[in-house]
């Protein structure tokens, strides 16, 4: 048996995938998730959604289960920026809209969301490979072939990129490409490829974001770890984040706390390997950005929406707790 035919075995129908880079590309593959009832809100003439729709995948947030709101800023029609809540968990839940296999690399932080290493959003990256109409819930970091941690919201300096020495300017920022499916012209075969990076990272997450905690010194990512002593002079170092100037005018107080992604609770998630090779552009560069509500607020995002266009609507529902 091939190593072309023992992978062709792994895709089942209804399953997503998990790509790993390497030159024949290899892929995991992962529980699937039923799409939203509703598709998306057209919300016409609104400045929110709750589904970002490209030419090739649905992107929507899940905020605690909950599919959150997705905010337009003035003049910034190229992101959508949704709330962050400290110490709630979310999501990504990634529906393909085509009719061929699509794969799906996210970066949460500047990290790639499978590997935890920082990103350069290349085709070459590990990335997660849907089968047409496929729906996935990206729930976290993954950790290995079994399970991921969950995404937490937590102030910036509690976040994975921070703990693990790969903070960055993308702080704050997700990003979803999609890319389409090279179809091979020729076949050869290849030694199966075999994926051992989750096991060290759950090593590391349990050594380093718990012993060097606990000693209060800062952990150090595998990359770190591998490198201690061969890092260049030059390696990069992330300044502090400054203050950004509101759209509204005037400045974002110093004081103010920013949110990012944390490590959070283990959860099991089950994926495989399969082999998927990515076109060298994306279908899709779908942008987000989070902040905390003071943040949103600040950059000139009304969370409120246009309550007269909302009043003029009218809708019909059912009742709902008070709030206080």
């Amino acid at each position: 048996m091939t190593s072309t035919t023992t992978l062709q075995h792994l895709e089942r129908a209804r399953r997503p995938f998990v790509r790993r880079a390497a030159l024949l590309a290899v892929a995991l593959a992962l529980s699937a998730t039923p799409a939203a009832a509703s598709g998306w809100d057209s919300n016409d003439g609104a400045r929110w959604d709750r589904t970002a729709r490209g030419n090739a995948v649905d992107v929507q947030v899940l905020v605690e289960g909950r599919n959150a709101p997705l905010y337009f800023a003035p003049g910034n029609w190229d992101r959508r920026y949704f709330q962050a809540f400290r110490g709630r968990p979310y999501a990504l839940r990634v529906r393909n809209r085509t009719e061929r296999r699509v794969g799906v690399l996210i970066s949460v932080d500047g990290l790639n969301v499978v590997n935890g290493e920082r990103s350069s959003l290349s085709h070459g990256e590990s990335m997660y490979v849907l089968d047409p109409g496929e729906s996935a819930t990206i729930r976290g970091w993954r950790t290995s072939l079994e399970q991921v941690r969950q995404f937490v919201f937590v102030d910036e300096q509690r976040s994975y990129a921070e703990r693990t020495g790969q903070a960055n300017g993308d702080m704050g920022w997700i990003r979803v490409l999609a890319f389409e499916e090279r179809r091979p012209i020729a076949c050869f075969d290849r030694p199966e490829y075999h994926w051992r990076g989750g096991d060290e990272r759950e090593r590391r997450a349990e050594g380093d974001l718990g012993d060097r905690e606990s000693k209060g010194q800062a952990p150090q990512s595998s990359g770190e770890t591998m490198r201690n002593d061969a890092a260049a002079p030059n390696e990069e170092r992330r300044a502090p984040r400054t203050a950004e100037k509101s759209l509204l005018g005037g400045a974002v107080p110093q004081a103010q706390a920013y949110p990012g992604t944390g490590w959070g609770e283990r959860r099991e998630d089950r994926v495989r390997e399969t082999r998927f090779v990515a076109e060298s552009t994306p279908a899709d560069q779908l942008v987000f950005r989070y902040e905390y509500a003071s943040g949103l607020r600040a950059l000139g995002v009304n969370l409120d929406g246009d309550r007269l266009w909302h009043r003029e609507r009218g809708e019909l529902g059912f009742a709902k707790p008070p709030k206080w």
